[in-house]
Formats: C-alpha cells, sequence, structure tokens
C-alpha cells in the first residue's frame, strides 16, 4: 500500500462526503418546509424552482417542485456514501500493514538483543 493510493481515497472520501451534504441539503429544506406552520412554509418551498412539466392542471395529482428535489438529493446522498464505502478495504489494509509495523518492532526490539556478527 503506497502512501499516494492512501492520499487518493483520503482524497475520494472527502469527495463522497461532500457529495453526500451537498444531496442533504435539498432533502433538509423540503422537510423543514414541510415542518413549519404554512406562512413559514411557502417562504421555505419557495427556494426550490418551478418545473413547468409538473403543472397541476396538465397531471391530476401535482406534488410540490421540492419532492422532486428531495427525491434527487436522496439519490446524491446514496451515490456520496457508496463513494465513501468504496474507501474503506484501502482504509482496512493500511490499517493492517501499520499494525503489522507495530508488531515487528515490539518483537524485533528487544534491549538484550545481540545482533549476529561475523567476528
Amino acid at each position: 500500500m503506497s502512501p499516494w493510493s492512501t492520499r487518493k481515497a483520503i482524497a475520494a472520501e472527502v469527495f463522497g462526503i461532500v457529495v453526500l451534504l451537498a444531496g442533504f441539503l435539498p432533502v433538509v429544506i423540503f422537510a423543514l418546509g414541510m415542518l413549519v406552520p404554512s406562512a413559514e412554509a411557502s417562504a421555505m418551498l419557495g427556494l426550490f424552482p418551478d418545473i413547468p412539466w409538473l403543472d397541476a392542471r396538465k397531471v391530476r395529482w401535482a406534488p410540490h417542485a421540492g419532492v422532486a428535489f428531495a427525491l434527487a438529493g436522496l439519490i446524491v446522498m446514496l451515490l456520496g456514501a457508496a463513494i465513501v464505502r468504496r474507501q474503506r478495504p484501502v482504509f482496512d489494509a493500511a490499517r493492517a500493514r501499520r499494525l503489522d509495523a507495530q508488531r515487528r518492532v515490539r518483537q524485533y526490539e528487544p534491549a538484550n538483543r545481540i545482533e549476529p556478527t561475523l567476528n
């Protein structure tokens, strides 16, 4: 396990966390908009742009446009979680290598050890 692959895994994990948080934002805005009273909810849900094909006159049951953005946010969150989860084997291998090195140091470093010489 080279330091370069560990750095790449750290960068990919940070990217996955950023993607997860980016997907979390529309979900939180929509959830808060549904929980607050109607006067504040209309102001919060007004943050989402209107979707022209999702018009109440064309579709029999037309949810608020925030539902589409919240569902897209959930998909983005799942994508970010998958990116983070794919980095776990790299970190497990690096931790196993570090623990093995610490074990070898304890095993081969006694103070009374005499190194073999050719004299």
